[in-house]
């Protein structure tokens, strides 16, 4: 009786992992748009630039195509320590 028991939990869940497996993965996919960070351009004003969007990790760093591009540790600082990467 245990074994007929046991062989009709494995289907239902499997069926459970899957399915929030699939959630899972689709989380994960939106983190990465929220997880964009500003960029600016130190030149001629620290900051002051327009934002680039970048990620706060990553291989590349975040460029405009020419200077690379830092961030704000915090969003009322001044100056931008921070080293961004290509989204």
């Amino acid at each position: 009786m245990e074994t007929k028991k046991l062989k009709l939990w494995i289907p239902v869940l499997a069926i459970i992992f899957a399915v929030t497996s699939a959630f899972t993965t689709s989380m994960n996919s939106n983190l990465d748009e929220a997880s964009t960070i500003n960029g600016y351009i130190d030149s001629p004003a620290p900051c002051m630039s327009e934002p680039i969007k970048c990620l706060p990790t990553g291989n590349n760093v975040c460029t405009n195509g020419k200077q690379q591009a830092f961030g704000k540790f915090n969003a009322n600082d001044t100056t931008c320590p921070r080293v961004v990467y290509k989204n």
